[in-house]
């Protein structure tokens, strides 16, 4: 009974110390970690992806301990990012709103492609509102450059616009023809694209060549990190750009075409 005794105040210590590291750690200065993920292509996509293994290597070089890892709709996140109930999320475009409650810094650019099923026939951007067949899919919290939202804003006036839950639901809606058109990052539906049946279902056409590639980055919540704690995050971001750390993460879940896309501008 005594080594029982023993050994659990022992085992009490070795907790009590290692909470009190991890809250004294400059680079998690809230204790261990709670990351909010989201179904997002080869990003995230049963408990695996490039995100996942970002934040693993990131919070391990930073000697930060993960409490959890969970997986919400991307407007959840968001919003548990704000109010401070999860300490980090990813593949977040930094717009004026979210840097309001969120320190964020972006390791990846991408663009969104327009895919349509074969039964609509416009092929151009003044056609395609007007093509009887168009049913456009979205979700809710997917943010596009001014130019796609014009024609989103105008597919919506004509009421061909259909709200999909998550990226699944989105592909799934476009595999059974429940909607016939979408905007999607190449690193969101390459997997999807692959079957056989569904390359002919479904073309990709890049009918925004002028529009630059929107960015993705590391949120962390301004409740949980002071800006002198995330700028060490921001720190090892870069040092993993330039040492071929990030490169070799996305390489394991992505082409080397793709990689290079993602990493044509630097982490800066």
């Amino acid at each position: 009974m005594q080594r029982i005794y023993r050994l659990a105040l022992v085992g009490l210590l070795w907790l009590t110390s290692f909470a009190h590291a991890a809250e004294s750690n400059p680079a998690c200065p809230s204790g261990p970690l709670k990351v909010g993920f989201y179904e997002y292509g080869l990003a995230y996509h049963d408990g695996r992806g490039y995100d996942v293994d970002l934040i693993r290597e990131i919070a391990r070089r930073l000697r930060c301990p993960i409490a959890n890892e969970s997986v919400f709709p991307w407007i959840r996140t968001l919003k548990l990012l704000q109010i401070g109930e999860i300490d980090i999320a990813t593949s977040a475009t930094p717009t004026p709103d979210r840097l309001q409650y969120a320190w964020i810094y972006t390791y990846k650019h991408s663009k969104s492609m327009v895919l349509l099923r074969t039964e609509v026939q416009a092929r151009t951007l003044t056609a395609l509102p007007s093509d009887p067949k168009l049913r456009w899919g979205v979700i809710r919290g997917w943010k596009f450059s001014p130019m796609q939202d014009q024609l989103l804003a105008e597919l919506a006036k004509r009421n061909k616009v259909v709200t999909a839950i998550d990226e699944n639901d989105l592909y799934k809606m476009l595999t059974t023809g429940v909607i016939t058109g979408a905007l999607a990052h190449p690193t969101s539906y390459d997997d999807w694209l692959q079957a056989p049946s569904i390359r002919k279902q479904v073309v990709v056409l890049d009918l925004f060549p002028d529009i630059e590639a929107t960015a993705g980055g590391v949120a962390l919540s301004k409740k949980r990190f002071p800006e002198s704690a995330a700028e060490l995050w921001h720190a090892e971001l870069k040092k993993m750009y330039r040492d071929g750390s990030l490169r070799e993460i996305f390489r394991r879940f992505l082409s080397e075409e793709t990689t290079d896309y993602l990493l044509r501008a630097p982490v800066l």
